[in-house]
């Protein structure tokens, strides 16, 4: 495990009530589960892997205890054919574009993909990135960053407003959050992980 500020989620779930042991957890773009993963996955019940990449396959299964389900494949597809739903999903997602085609950007087509596979209640961590490296540069990347925030300059996100959209754009898909905080993960200046404590609206 390299990355501390899982570490410091857990504790603060622990301290808000919520008891992870029971849980059923969602790696979304898994990899090798060396970065954090493989912290939180002896502390749930079970841990899903998804990972596209079959040359991580054999670290994933070093890295994460026997009874993980780890699943080579399109994680986009894995969700829209998956019927089971998850007390907690991670979006541990690459920053900029990338896919095939470059089709895909941060969290942005990710999280609306496992919307439906979110537990009543349940718990969200995806990155966000709040000063993209490189930026200038890349304007298809600044595109997609203007479209989903709904900001011309995207190149420097304020704490305070990460949470509070993020806190609009998870009522627009039905849940109410209960609680959310932003630990910086270490590997990257900028980037943090943006944990939500998630409640399921009782008018959905």
């Amino acid at each position: 495990m390299r990355d501390v500020a899982i570490k410091q989620i857990c504790d603060v779930l622990k301290k808000q009530g919520v008891d992870i042991s029971s849980f059923h957890a969602l790696d979304f773009f898994a990899r090798e589960a060396d970065w954090q993963t493989q912290y939180y996955a002896l502390k749930v019940k079970k841990i899903y892997a998804w990972e596209i990449e079959k040359r991580f396959e054999e670290n994933l299964k070093k890295n994460l205890p026997p009874t993980a389900q780890i699943n080579i494949g399109d994680s986009f597809k894995l969700a829209r054919e998956c019927s089971k739903k998850f007390d907690m999903i991670v979006l541990d997602n690459p920053q900029g574009l990338f896919g095939s085609e470059g089709q895909y950007c941060e969290h942005f087509e990710a999280l609306p993909a496992i919307i439906s596979l979110l537990k009543d209640k349940c718990v969200l961590i995806l990155n966000v990135k709040s000063k993209p490296f490189d930026y200038k540069r890349q304007k298809k990347w600044q595109e997609k960053r203007g479209n989903f925030y709904g900001k011309e300059d995207c190149s420097n996100l304020r704490p305070s407003f990460i949470k509070s959209y993020y806190k609009k754009i998870l009522f627009s898909f039905g849940f109410t959050t209960q609680c959310c905080f932003l630990t910086l993960r270490p590997q990257e200046s900028g980037l943090y992980a943006l944990t939500m404590i998630l409640k399921k609206n009782e008018f959905n």
